[in-house]
């Protein structure tokens, strides 16, 4: 059974390692409220790899987390930053490199993802979206 309410979760975090469990918790538990289990290692992944790009490539770990359900059944997650910055990506990774393959990460789990420039603000949203199969 999915469920609609809270149609959308808020968390303020710092994009710090030793934060990013309580982060994949968090969504874990939040997808379980809302009847997606399944959507959770998706989601929980991407959640993560956008937060490591924040740690890696802004200089202010401050970031907000955003978890909501779509009309459509599924969830979209988001991190908000600080930073304008783009993130870069690849079609294809260099696969002998440390870094690089996180944007590429989420563009193979996530049924869409993009990022959206924050109005009246400084910064940006990486988001991702994970579609439910029809029951």
């Amino acid at each position: 059974m999915h469920t609609q309410s809270p149609p959308e979760v808020v968390l303020q975090l710092l994009a710090e390692p030793e934060g990013f469990a309580a982060a994949r918790q968090a969504v874990r538990e939040q997808l379980a409220a809302w009847g997606y289990p399944e959507l959770a290692d998706a989601a929980t992944l991407c959640v993560t790899e956008i937060l490591a790009n924040v740690h890696r490539h802004v200089k202010s770990p401050e970031c907000e987390l955003r978890l909501r359900t779509l009309p459509e059944g599924g969830v979209r997650v988001a991190v908000a930053d600080r930073s304008p910055e783009l993130p870069v990506w690849y079609t294809e990774p260099d696969w002998d490199t440390e870094s690089g393959r996180g944007i590429f990460l989420i563009a193979s789990v996530a049924s869409q993802w993009g990022v959206t420039p924050r109005q009246g603000r400084r910064g940006k949203q990486v988001w991702a979206e994970f579609t439910a199969a029809k029951s």
